[in-house]
Parts: structure tokens; C-alpha cells; sequence
């Protein structure tokens, strides 16, 4: 579980979760910053970082342990529908394992969870 507080600074939050923690913060207005990712840009970080680490996984599992790999995922956001569009990015070298990669990225955790149909419940 992660618990979020507000700071003394407009709009900034540091959240933390089994004792790594971070800052958010945003601008609205002319108030506030950019001390850290905007919340819209955590949600995109945690696609992206999962897809990563899967990325990595499949590449370790097909003898490539140490292979650098990349995943960008930018957030649409229109009325009728959410969008996360990604892209995986690969050496030349490593474009012969792209299906099995996308195959493993695709199934990523955090791409199944906000795959499925989302509830928000107050504990």
C-alpha cells in the first residue's frame, strides 16, 4: 500500500511505500511546481517501469541478462476514454527478439491490472 502526505509547498506530496518514497507535485494556475512527477506521469512510470523489468525478464530468459532495454508510454486522456500507448526500444542487435519481448510485455502485470475494469472503494 502506498500512503501519500501533503507538504508545506502548494500542490507537492511525498508518498512512500515499504520504505522507498518519492515527491509528486503539479502546477494549476501559476501554483505549485515541479519538484516531482505529476500524478499522471506515476501512472505512466508504473507501465512503463513494469514493462521494463518484464522487457528484461524475457531477455534473461532467452540469455541476454544484461541487455539494456527501454519502454516510453505517454497517457491519453479524452472524455469517453482512457489511452496509455507505449513503445518498446531496442538495440539493432536485439531486434531479432522483439516478438518474444512483446509477447512478455504485453502480459506485464500492471498492464493486466489496468486491463480489467476498475473499482475505487473508501476503506
Amino acid at each position: 500500500m502506498v500512503e501519500a502526505a501533503a507538504l508545506p509547498a502548494p500542490w507537492q506530496v511525498r508518498f512512500q511505500a515499504d520504505g522507498n518514497e518519492g515527491v509528486a507535485d503539479t502546477r494549476k494556475g501559476g501554483v505549485g511546481g515541479s519538484a516531482g512527477m505529476r500524478p499522471h506521469e506515476l501512472l505512466e512510470a508504473s507501465l512503463a517501469a513494469c514493462m521494463t523489468i518484464s522487457a528484461r525478464m524475457a531477455l534473461a530468459d532467452l540469455g541476454v541478462p544484461d541487455a539494456e532495454v527501454r519502454v516510453r508510454v505517454g497517457l491519453e486522456r479524452e472524455e469517453s476514454a482512457t489511452r496509455f500507448r507505449y513503445e518498446l526500444l531496442l538495440a539493432p542487435e536485439l531486434e531479432i527478439h522483439r516478438p518474444a519481448i512483446a509477447e512478455r510485455i504485453a502480459c506485464s502485470p500492471v498492464l493486466s491490472t489496468l486491463s480489467k475494469p476498475l473499482d475505487f472503494v473508501p476503506a
